[in-house]
């Protein structure tokens, strides 16, 4: 008997360790690193609305996202949303070739070499995108991407920002 049931407690035991953060909780603060070598911190952009997605060079879907992402960025401007790329796991000479196609990109790049910061976020595929509000917690997560997804995820941003802008007039009123 306790041979069956140790594995078992260890099974259902194993998504609260290694799982990825819930809405509402704070997710890992350290997203990679920027093109200058610099680390790239949510912290930084406290205040925002920061969609987070992680992507590969060699997911079609992502290839599909991350020119509507910068489009989204680049028609919201930087003063209350921030969208940051992490790339996970691509060699030197893939990470390369997608660099100088994103050139023109108004996203923020950040690069995760050994796939340790996609795993503190539970990322098993690609894109897996996180919306984080301006306190710095989840607001809403997604895996994966199609034209309803990033409908449903423009909805989220704006909620997350109407939101935010009712706090800080609710904050300057009181």
């Amino acid at each position: 008997m306790r041979a069956i049931l140790l594995p078992l407690l260890l099974l259902f035991a194993l998504p609260a360790v290694a799982g990825a953060p819930a809405i509402g909780d704070a997710p890992p603060a350290l997203l990679g690193k920027d093109n200058d070598g610099n680390e790239v911190r949510l912290e930084a952009y406290r205040g925002k609305v920061v969609v987070v997605t992680f992507w590969a060079s060699w997911c079609g879907y992502c290839l599909k996202e991350l020119p509507a992402l910068d489009a989204l960025q680049a028609q919201a401007g930087d003063q209350l949303f921030k969208v940051i790329a992490v790339n996970v796991e691509d060699g030197p000479a893939q990470y390369r070739a997608m660099m100088r196609q994103m050139r023109d990109f108004t996203l923020l790049l950040a690069r995760d070499r050994s796939g340790d910061i996609a795993a503190s976020y539970g990322v098993k595929g690609y894109p897996d995108l996180w919306i984080i509000d301006p306190q710095g917690k989840v607001a809403a997560h997604h895996r994966g991407y199609g034209e309803d997804s990033l409908e449903e995820v423009i909805t989220e941003i704006k909620q997350a920002l109407t939101r935010e802008l009712q706090r800080q007039q609710a904050t300057t009123a009181g």
